[in-house]
């Protein structure tokens, strides 16, 4: 037996006690507790924790590279005061540590950027839960009800109105959220490595940079015999044929350094600016998609008409 089918005005104020409900829900902020009871909540859940710890990781890491150009500072300034004689060797210092100073100070900025970035996107999940459900829900339901019992008023395009005002509203609502997962699964699969690898390479440097090309020396010992001269004329020669092996040391540092450096740069620009950007895009897409769908139906039923 066939279950009676309603009348259309039956149909009407169904679908209109539907459109109070929701649109009260949405006032009342009911529609985000119902959602914090489904595997939704998961979602936000997520987004949070990954904001979260990717800010934490951004300001570390830019802890790690201030630290690192402050060591340089001083091992230049050091070797600047030392300068020994004929040598030139404060210069050639200066030469070796330029490159990686001056990409540690671009670095600063992107982590700067990154940092920035994150918290804008953490800042814009709070704001998209707020418009998306409580501000575009209640605005489509009352285009809902307003289509439903002002025909005059274009009620086909009231109604579709009122469907795409829907599917902003959810794109607005997870938009940000699913950006924070879909960063954090790229993240785990394919930088987590990377970012490891290089932060606790540029402490390792930074190690090495603090070292001193130039040994500081000892003070002069007065009434030296012969013997004792003799040695330590010996020891200050052979310190400075060790100059140059030290200097190319601190050439290969400084190099893989700025390996390190670009490979860090990489990860957050990926992280926080090029996905980010690229989800999206998509997920823009997949609006307009959504969006031409109810247009199709109605011209569709038009043309039955």
């Amino acid at each position: 037996m066939n279950p009676p089918s309603l009348s259309p005005v039956n149909k009407k104020l169904l679908l209109s006690g539907l459109a109070i409900v929701v649109a009260l829900l949405s006032v009342t902020a009911g529609l985000d507790g119902l959602a914090a009871r489904t595997p939704i909540s998961r979602l936000d859940t997520d987004a949070s924790a990954y904001y979260d710890g990717a800010v934490k990781k951004a300001l570390a890491t830019y802890a790690v590279a201030r630290m690192l150009n402050a060591a340089i500072s001083t091992v230049q300034g050091t070797e600047l005061a030392v300068s020994p004689a004929g040598m030139g060797l404060s210069l050639s210092v200066g030469e070796v540590l330029d490159p990686i100073n001056d990409l540690i100070e671009r670095f600063s900025w992107v982590m700067l950027l990154s940092t920035v970035s994150l918290g804008i996107q953490s800042v814009l999940m709070e704001i998209g839960a707020w418009i998306g459900f409580r501000v575009l829900v209640s605005v489509s339901m009352v285009l809902l009800l307003a289509g439903l019992w002002i025909p005059r008023a274009g009620g086909a395009g009231l109604n579709s109105l009122a469907v795409r005002l829907l599917i902003v509203s959810v794109v607005v609502r997870f938009c940000i959220p699913v950006v924070g997962v879909t960063g954090q699964a790229i993240y785990n699969a394919f930088l987590a490595d990377r970012y490891t690898e290089s932060t606790e390479n540029l402490e390792v440097i930074r190690g090495k940079v603090r070292r001193p090309i130039v040994q500081p020396e000892g003070e002069a010992v007065q009434n030296d015999g012969l013997l004792d001269q003799l040695r330590r004329k010996y020891e200050g020669t052979r310190e400075t044929l060790n100059i140059q092996a030290r200097l190319d040391a601190l050439q290969d540092t400084v190099e893989a350094g700025i390996d390190h450096i670009t490979s860090l740069m990489i990860v957050f620009l990926l992280q926080t600016i090029v996905l980010p950007l690229i989800v999206l895009w998509g997920l823009a897409r997949l609006a307009g998609a959504l969006f031409r769908t109810p247009a199709r139906l109605a011209a569709g039923r038009a043309g039955a008409g």
